[in-house]
């Protein structure tokens, strides 16, 4: 299952815990189903309330269960139930003229407990009831994989050992026996699930292998696709042309053809006219802070399948950016950035000009961000698989915007490209919403702050090219201004 699908089965628990406490409320409070068709639009806009601020938090997403405690979680989640039980008295009062406090009471009592209940199971799932898996393979790649699976393992998961292939080592610890007994070896220990490196399936006895499995009703499947259904992300080394060319679904033909474009214009109108105070603001804030420069500027980015385009934004660093020569964009605080510009790009008021961008069908409100010209070039000779991103339109934000926090080396760009491969192959209308909900959360919260390099299920990055070591700078001046989003801030 994808990203959204984990999602959608946990917002609808929730609307259905919060849904069904209300009604059992009425029941209990009026000794029977009273006027209840009366009731249920106000009870269901109060649960689309709970859902929509619960995911906003981040309460559904593998990261709350890397909070510091469930105590947070659990604060967060009560805020988001108090909102909704605002919006279910305030939906009632409009409804009905009237919500007896003892109806309302008996709500709360019935489904609060419920969802903490519920939420406290979800936030400790990975340590309550964890994927048992075992490894397959046997060459020194695939044992040097298994080790790595072993140190990294992704949370949720519990690897029980590896299965090997025609060498028996009992004497190994945590091998399991061979895949010829691969059926009873997973009764016997209980497996949910086998793995592979996706170049096992060309030996012709592992394949055949795997098939029955498949057809009995055993799970099996590449390590990539672990690291998709727990991590949401690819990672890099384990992406293949195979892996790349299944990111291809005729379903989705109609919503990049006529569904994405048709909601990037309307919603780029509506946000125009809904942002407008905030980018006179913006304005405002540039012109007095740094009066001797043009308020907006542009720059070259490269856009889908290759082609060039000019993104608009809001100035937020000074004129003489450039004076001291091209430096590495700081994740702190950045001396070119004059006063207020700091705040421009915290709150993401520099990049509402790239509206103009979506309007004019160069950028899309979902998808990868555009990088310099300079940029690609030498990311796409250090990692593999980078021109990919290119497939799609690029975006005012994104899956590895949302994901992951400002970036300023090959590393970290590599770590990004993680999650824009995740999205290539998982893009759809469902992601992309859910997409916009967390820009929701990152905007509100001045950005994401915190570092997740480590404990990454990754491998060393191989660099291709020797002509790295050039920083990739974020420059901006009047003539050859660059904007913020090299890799965010917004980026």
């Amino acid at each position: 299952m994808g990203h959204w699908s984990h999602i959608g089965i946990r917002a609808a628990r929730d609307i259905l815990v919060f849904a069904t406490g209300y009604l059992l409320a009425n029941y209990v409070r009026f000794t029977g189903l009273w006027r209840i068709e009366d009731f249920i639009p106000s009870i269901f806009a109060g649960a689309g309330t709970l859902v929509s601020v619960t995911y906003i938090l981040g309460l559904y997403s593998v990261e709350s269960q890397r909070r510091s405690s469930f105590r947070t979680h659990s604060i967060l989640l009560t805020f988001a139930f108090l909102l909704a039980f605002v919006v279910i008295t305030l939906a009632g009062f409009v409804t009905l003229e009237f919500v007896g406090r003892g109806f309302m009471a008996l709500g709360c009592l019935f489904s609060y407990p419920v969802l903490l209940l519920s939420h406290y199971l979800l936030y400790h799932k990975h340590r309550i009831a964890p994927e048992r898996i075992a490894f397959v393979g046997e060459s020194e790649e695939e044992i040097a994989e298994y080790e790595r699976l072993r140190s990294m393992c992704p949370p949720g998961v519990q690897l029980v050992g590896r299965i090997g292939i025609e060498k028996d080592l009992e004497h190994e610890h945590g091998f399991l026996g061979k895949l010829r007994n691969v059926r009873s070896l997973m009764h016997q220990h209980k497996l949910d699930r086998i793995v592979f490196m996706e170049k096992r399936v060309e030996d012709y006895s592992s394949r055949q292998e795997f098939r029955r499995l498949r057809y009995l009703g055993f799970s099996c499947c590449s390590v990539i696709s672990i690291c998709e259904k727990h991590l949401h992300y690819a990672p890099l080394h384990l992406v293949t042309m195979n892996w790349l060319m299944q990111a291809e679904s005729t379903s989705r033909d109609f919503y990049f053809s006529k569904m994405k474009r048709f909601f990037d214009v309307v919603t780029s109108l509506i946000l125009l006219v809904l942002l407008s105070p905030f980018l006179l603001i913006g304005m405002a804030i540039v012109r007095v802070f740094s009066p001797e420069g043009p308020v907006f500027f542009h720059q070259e980015r490269v856009g889908r399948f290759g082609k060039r385009f000019q993104i608009y934004k809001l100035r937020s660093m000074r004129t003489d950016a450039e004076k001291g020569g091209a430096v590495w964009s700081s994740v702190s605080a950045d001396s070119r950035v004059f006063p207020g510009g700091a705040f421009l790009r915290r709150y993401r008021i520099d990049e509402i000009p790239q509206l103009l961008n979506v309007l004019r069908g160069e950028m899309s409100f979902v998808g990868p961000r555009p990088e310099r010209p300079e940029f690609v070039t030498k990311l796409a000779r250090a990692l593999p698989h980078y021109q990919e991103r290119h497939m799609l339109q690029p975006g005012l934000t994104g899956w590895a915007q949302v994901c992951y926090p400002y970036g300023s080396s090959i590393e970290e760009a590599k770590c990004k490209l993680e999650y824009d491969l995740y999205y290539l192959k998982h893009a759809g209308v469902l992601f992309d919403s859910l997409i916009l909900l967390d820009t929701v959360r990152v905007v509100l919260g001045g950005g994401i702050k915190h570092s997740k390099m480590a404990n990454r299920y990754s491998a060393d990055t191989e660099i291709v090219s020797d002509d790295l070591d050039d920083p990739i700078e974020e420059m901006e001046t009047p003539s050859s201004p660059a904007g913020s989003s090299l890799m965010p801030q917004t980026a």
